[in-house]
């Protein structure tokens, strides 16, 4: 009878750790599914166009523009006269050119890049002449 005993107890005791092995591997799959809900979330708030709290002023004369980006209370926090990732001291060609790039310098501030850079690419992807 004790034998018996105690084979039931070791059979409940692998039953039991078969159970929690299994929960184991359940546990990736709910991270997994966690992940993917934060990613939607993500996206989500990015297509959700949120107000800035920067805003910019264009600076400049005919040939020679640039921009200022101003935070919430108006204080300069970029002043950049001149087109950025090229050589030399040479200002946007147009006023429209330095409404963009001063807009693709907020965006990426709100996606939290400080100090916001700029690549020749991006100056190409966004159709600045230079």
């Amino acid at each position: 009878m004790k034998k018996l005993s105690v084979v039931i107890l070791l059979l409940l005791y692998a039953c039991s750790g078969n159970e929690d092995q299994s929960a184991e591997y359940s546990k990736p799959k709910t991270k997994d599914k966690a992940a993917e809900t934060e990613t939607r979330v993500s996206e989500k708030k990015a297509q959700s166009k949120t107000p800035s709290t920067y805003s910019f002023n264009i600076i400049g004369t005919s040939g020679n523009f640039g921009y200022q980006i101003l935070d919430a209370t108006g204080k300069m926090v970029i002043n950049q006269p001149n087109i950025p990732a090229i050589q030399g001291i040479k200002g946007f060609l147009s006023e429209s050119d330095a409404r963009k790039a001063a807009e693709f310098v907020i965006q990426k501030i709100d996606n939290g890049h400080f100090p916001p850079t700029f690549t020749v690419g991006e100056l190409d992807s966004l159709r600045i002449v230079h």
